[in-house]
């Protein structure tokens, strides 16, 4: 027997099947099927990567949009910060510095720059006691009209204590730039 008769068999076993574009049709819905199952993957991956888990003991106080501990301090996290930032920025207003120096405790991590807004937060999850510091070279009123980038530093309590000798690297929670909008 030649090669000749089986292939053309398994040709005209091919011609008889439909094509789309010279592609047989069978191909094009096998790569649709695993493109949708790799989707479908990707797609739960993606959702189950997002989830945010609750917090225990945060409650969500819908005006601010933070949440508070039991002690009415708003906790706060790397993923809210800008949030609580604008807020603060938006609301224009400074706490006292009762017993932390914020100036002391900026200079002693190595800023020049001068304090616009602190608030007195809880930080992450185990919401660490600390101070969330808004700091930069422009005044608040021109950070409130027109906006800006503006340095945010998370400390604990101790940052600039003469008394504690903490050292710098172990007082600093969090440093980096926010984005702040104008009104």
């Amino acid at each position: 027997m030649s090669p000749r008769p089986a292939l053309r068999r398994v040709h005209g076993l091919s011609s008889r099947l439909p094509n789309f574009l010279g592609i047989p049709v069978v191909v094009i819905l096998a790569v649709l099927v695993v493109a949708a199952l790799i989707g479908l993957q990707l797609s739960t991956a993606l959702e189950q990567s997002s989830t945010t888990h609750p917090r225990a003991g945060v409650a969500v106080d819908t005006e601010n949009g933070a949440g508070k501990n039991s002690a009415g301090l708003p906790v706060v996290t790397e993923s809210s910060l800008g949030t609580e930032v604008q807020r603060l920025v938006d609301a224009g207003t400074i706490q006292p510095m009762t017993s932390f120096d914020a100036a002391t405790c900026l200079q002693a991590l190595g800023s020049v720059d001068a304090v616009l807004i602190m608030e007195e937060v809880a930080w992450g999850t185990d919401q660490t006691s600390a101070w969330l510091l808004v700091h930069g070279p422009v005044d608040r009123d021109t950070l409130q009209a027109t906006g800006g980038t503006v340095s945010v530093t998370v400390v604990r309590p101790t940052c600039g204590d003469a008394s504690t000798q903490a050292d710098p690297s172990q007082v600093g929670l969090w440093s980096g730039t926010v984005l702040i909008e104008g009104v």
